[in-house]
């Protein structure tokens, strides 16, 4: 990686780093399911609310389900639910997976995702059948916010993943496309470069 070649350490975001997304698909599927107003959904990401508890691993994907819908249509599946909240979830572009495999020839790769088990089951089943690969194996480690029971961009899930692992901050790259969590990292001391998807920029571009 050119200007980043100095790191031994390079950790990266899922969501939009690796895997592409599209939130408003999700919403879009979730009005459909009877949640016509967008301060809902807004409401219910701030802290505490069932999505931040669902990534935060606070409650399951059964209580996330159950908790929805007092806001959607009777008689909503949980395969629907499921469904919607999932379309978000797009492709993961092969020349990313070639992309982490040559790296890891020469640097330490881990990831950190703000996610949750939902999430997690679908993605890694879609790769394996796509790629033929399981998503864990790309990585030292990959950390998921469900499993750590925080969320970026709290300082301590920073430091969790500095710890376990014993890096030097000073020597790790962290890449994520939200600002918010770039400058997080690097008041721990990582280096971290905020990869801006809406100029198009992708991480083949720090290549």
């Amino acid at each position: 990686m050119s200007k980043y070649n100095s790191f031994s350490n390079i950790i990266f975001d899922f969501g939009g780093v690796l895997l592409n997304i599209d939130m408003d698909r999700a919403f879009k599927e979730m009005q459909l399911l009877g949640i016509d107003d967008p301060n809902i959904i807004r409401q219910e990401f701030e802290d505490q609310g069932l999505f931040d508890r669902l990534e935060k691993g606070k409650i399951t994907p059964e209580e996330f389900r159950f908790g929805l819908r007092k806001y959607l249509k009777n008689g909503v599946t949980d395969k629907e639910i499921d469904q919607a909240w999932n379309s978000m979830l797009l492709d993961f572009p092969e020349e990313r997976l070639l992309l982490l495999n040559e790296l890891s020839r020469s640097h330490r790769l881990f990831l950190l995702s703000n996610t949750n088990k939902i999430h997690w089951d679908w993605y890694t089943a879609s790769i394996k059948k796509e790629h033929g690969v399981w998503l864990p194996d790309l990585f030292e480690k990959d950390f998921y916010s469900f499993r750590m029971g925080l969320r970026k961009p709290d300082l301590k899930i920073f430091s969790d993943v500095i710890d376990e692992k014993d890096l030097n901050p000073a020597d790790t790259l962290f890449i994520d496309d939200t600002l918010e969590n770039v400058i997080a990292a690097r008041k721990v001391g990582m280096n971290a470069h905020f990869l801006d998807l809406e100029k198009g920029e992708t991480i083949l571009d720090l290549i």
